[in-house]
């Protein structure tokens, strides 16, 4: 015979204990989906999209159909109305590449595809209609004239195919940074250091944000920490005319958008490593008394194994992206002894649910 527990009684068998840890979680999920929701989350994180549609004789059209849509865009395309004045306002658009189409009876359907929509951005579009019977349809396959309509300022934005293909190292966002112009390392010599000045400012002075949160020491303005190179979607350095919104910023404004789950299951790994066979050592200087003779660098061991997964919990509606970076890396620095190299020991995940860009940073570092 089988019986199915009243509520009460499923109440009674499940031990408080269980209960209270449950309530625990939810309140935690709860109030992360509070912080990072879109009311909540900084305009750094998204972009905008504004568009006005006219005709060829220059009148505004209203009442036109615009979807817009992007493998980026949570939820599925988005359908907007255009207003009395013609226009269109997307203000909160994931980074990505996104396709705008325009129906409106007596005109030909428009097509516009390719448009780059950055984090932080305000991409404004002019579209003309042509009148229908002209084409069956109007298709712009590749992007026009984009004109940022905030006006940031000197800025430079490293998207998904500029992190893939750059030749710099791998090692770190800041070898992308120091990549922007106006942008300099304040110690040139080395590969390593994550201080840098904006067109001669102090190092103290900039601002980093991580997926629209701070995340800059204020003590010595350096960032407290930082995503793994494969854990990153977008990296935007205003070097000059930050807008209001980031505060008192005298230096850059260094935006980081980590990746997000889609649509698709995606996953990916890759290792790296490095003996000390392929590593040179340009500059050999003395060792410290009472040893005697010269040392250079040498690297003992390089390990950096990096894999990601993400894709779909509930199509259209849940996404997740998942991320784990083991680094090992040891070596010793010219005029020290190479037979006690120093020990780095970096462990990083990156958890992102996405259904109110709900996300988790968890970093963990040990040097010796």
């Amino acid at each position: 015979m089988l019986r199915c527990a009243s509520p009460r009684e499923k109440e009674k068998v499940m031990p408080s204990r269980t209960r209270g840890l449950l309530r625990h979680i939810a309140a935690v999920v709860a109030l992360t989906c509070a912080v990072h929701s879109p009311a909540a989350a900084s305009q750094a994180v998204t972009g905008a999209l504004l568009g006005t549609l006219h005709d060829q004789q220059g009148l505004v059209v209203p009442g036109a159909r615009v979807e817009i849509s992007s493998p980026a865009l949570l939820g599925g395309p988005a359908v907007l109305i255009s207003n009395e004045k013609g226009q269109v306002r997307s203000l909160a658009l994931p980074p990505g590449w996104y396709v705008l189409e325009v129906r409106v009876p007596g005109f030909t359907p428009h097509r516009e595809e390719s448009i780059r929509v950055g984090a932080g951005a305000t991409i404004e579009l002019r579209i003309e209609l042509k009148p229908a019977g002209h084409a069956e349809s109007v298709v712009v396959s590749a992007p026009g004239s984009r004109i940022e309509a905030r006006h940031p300022g000197f800025g430079t934005r490293f998207g998904p195919e500029d992190l893939a293909t750059l030749p710099t190292r791998r090692a770190s966002m800041f070898d992308f940074i120091r990549a922007a112009p106006g942008i300099s390392p304040t110690s040139p010599s080395s590969g390593g250091t994550n201080t840098v000045s904006a067109f001669g400012s102090g190092t103290n002075e900039n601002t980093f944000l991580i997926d629209g949160t701070n995340f800059t020491t204020p003590i010595n303005g350096v960032a407290r920490t930082e995503p793994g190179v494969d854990f990153i979607q977008e990296i935007h350095v205003q070097s000059i005319g930050a807008s209001v919104e980031y505060g008192n910023a005298q230096g850059a404004v260094i935006n980081v958008v980590t990746r997000q789950g889609s649509n698709n299951f995606q996953f990916d790994a890759s290792f790296y490593g490095q003996p000390a066979r392929l590593t040179s050592k340009p500059v050999l200087l003395a060792l410290a008394a009472p040893q005697t003779g010269q040392s250079g660098f040498v690297r003992a061991r390089y390990r950096d194994f990096t894999t990601n997964l993400g894709g779909p919990v509930v199509r259209d509606r849940l996404w997740f992206f998942a991320g784990y970076q083991y680094l090992r890396d040891s070596d010793s620095q010219p005029g020290t002894d190479p037979t006690f190299p120093r020990q780095l020991r970096d462990g990083q995940d990156l958890r992102q649910a996405d259904v109110a860009s709900c996300s988790g940073l968890a970093t963990g570092s040990e040097l010796s």
